[in-house]
Parts: structure tokens; sequence; C-alpha cells
């Protein structure tokens, strides 16, 4: 079995209701133990994370001075060790076979980064149902085939050596960074980042409507960050023009879902065996897609219409 040496790095900020499920998972993996090794980054929590975290055979740090996910894992990659970074979080429960199957692609010298699927894990509330149908995470997505797939950390493995050359996760960046960096390794190393489907991670998703919409807010809003980034790179799929007739599509769909919710509203009482998920789903897509332009919206005003450095500026919490 190809088993590199591999660090998995966990960045965790109150985490006590879902860590414990991740390490237990982490542990259960199926890859040579002597191979793994576990770091665990604190990220200020005030719940006693840290006291159940150092229940397991980790290396825990902490990052104190920065807020935030990104910050929090630089802190782990540069005291990693492994050939690999592998790269999860704290909320997301990995299956057995997942860390073999995720970096097996590394085996080819020119596969720089590998992306597994991130599942709703035991979806039981209808927030979590409308998350594990919409499947919202692609990860190793190539927008265009002459640009970078971009890679979710919840669910990724990157060559370390690598990493280190194209410079850490950028903690101006509340969100996109992960993206960013993934751009950035490719674009300098020449390699690629390729899908592993079969490596999977189940995710905890927030479980009620706010929670949702906040979600779709910040992706929104990175949305912006990354075209200010890259808006000039030759193939980059979603420049200024692009994203424009992709919100004027978003404004479309609004109108869509209303529409869809009258219908069901009129039709629910006679379509037997449909529970109330029927109803809820135009107002779930409703909540996604507005909550999406409006991080677009904040973010273009943010970066003065793609025109502002804001990574020169520090970090701005969203």
């Amino acid at each position: 079995m190809f088993a590199p040496s591999v660090s998995i790095v966990i960045p965790v900020y109150n985490g006590t209701r879902t860590v414990r499920h991740c390490l237990d998972a982490v542990f259960g993996q199926d890859y040579p133990r002597e191979q793994m090794e576990v770091i665990v980054v604190d990220n200020n929590s005030t719940d006693g994370t840290p006291e159940v975290v150092q229940a397991y055979p980790v290396k825990l740090l902490y990052e104190r001075d920065i807020q935030g996910p990104h910050a929090a894992t630089n802190t782990g990659v540069l005291a990693a060790q492994g050939d690999i970074l592998v790269f999860t979080d704290s909320d997301c429960v990995p299956e057995p076979d997942w860390l073999r199957k995720l970096v097996a692609p590394f085996a080819d010298e020119s596969v720089v980064g590998t992306g597994g699927a991130i599942e709703a894990y035991q979806p039981s509330t209808r927030v979590e149902r409308f998350l594990d149908a919409m499947k919202p995470f692609k990860n190793a997505y190539r927008g265009s085939e002459s640009f970078p797939a971009a890679l979710v950390t919840g669910n990724c493995a990157i060559r370390r050596a690598d990493f280190l050359k194209a410079g850490l996760f950028n903690p101006n960046m509340y969100t996109g960074a992960e993206t960013d960096l993934s751009y950035r390794v490719q674009l300098q190393s020449g390699k690629r980042a390729v899908p592993v489907p079969d490596a999977v991670v189940y995710h905890m998703f927030s479980p009620n409507v706010k929670r949702l919409g906040r979600h779709f807010y910040i992706y929104g809003y990175s949305e912006i960050l990354l075209g200010t980034i890259y808006k000039d790179h030759p193939g980059y799929p979603w420049p200024p023009r692009a994203q424009a007739r992709m919100m004027l599509r978003q404004v479309g769909a609004l109108f869509t879902y209303v529409a869809s919710l009258v219908y069901r509203t009129l039709t629910y009482p006679f379509r037997k065996g449909v529970d109330r998920d029927y109803l809820w789903w135009p107002i779930l897509w409703m909540v996604v897609e507005s909550n999406s332009l409006r991080g677009k919206v904040e973010g273009l005003f943010m970066t003065r219409f793609y025109r502002r450095k804001f990574w020169e500026k520090g970090v701005r919490v969203i």
C-alpha cells in the first residue's frame, strides 16, 4: 500500500460537541499509525475543547493571536513534519478508508493536491436534509479547463513542500483562503489537484436557518474576494462580467423560488405522501440565494468593485 507520511491538521474553536467524533474517526483510519501525525490547533476556545483534545495522542497547539480557522491552520502547518498535509475540520467525521484513498493519487508526482467528498453527517433536521440534497461542496472543482481546481479544507490534502513554497493561507482573508492557496500551489508548482470522490468525510452541518443564511453569505463574499485577486489571470472562470451574469441569474432564481412556493402551497393539500419539506425547499433556496447575493454585494463595496487590495489591510471579520 502506498503510505507516505502525513500530517493531519485540524483547527478547532469551541468544538466540544463535535471534536470527539472527528478524532475517534481519525484514529480509526486503516492507515499505518507510524505514518500519521495528528495536529489539533485550538483557536481561543472557551468551552473546554483543549481538555477534550488532550485525551487523544495528538500534538495540541494554540493560535491565540489571530482569530480564524486559516490562521489556526497555518500554525499547524508550520509544526507539521509529514510529506503530505491533510486537512479536515473539527466537525467532520471521516470514513475509515478516507486517508488511504485521499493520499493514493500522490503516487503520481504530477499531483500536488487532492479533494475528497463532503457529505452530510446523519441528517435529521430540515436544514440538514436540505444541505444533504443540495450537496454544496464541490471539492477539487474546476470552473475552467485552463484554470486550477479549488480545494476545500474540510477534506483535502496537499504536498507539504509545494504548500510551503506557495506560502501559507492568507490570514487576512476571513473567507476564501483555502481556495486562494489551492490556486497558488497549482499555479506555482505547475502540478494539478484532482478529485477523489470515494475519500469521504461527513460534515455536521449547522442545523438552523439562520446559520444556513450566514454560511452562504460568507460563500458569496468570498467569491468577490477571490475575483479581486484573480480577475486578470488567464483562464479565471469568474471575472467581473461573468460574476455579474451569475448574480443576475440568482436574482431571477429568487422569482422562480417565490413562484414555486406559491404553487407548492396551493397544491400541498392535494398531494398524498408529501411531507412539509416539500413546502420548505423553495424557502430554503431563497435563503441560500438571497444571502449569497448579499455577501457578493457587500464584497463588491468592500473591494471597491474589485479595485481595492483588501489583503493588505488586515483581517476583516464578517
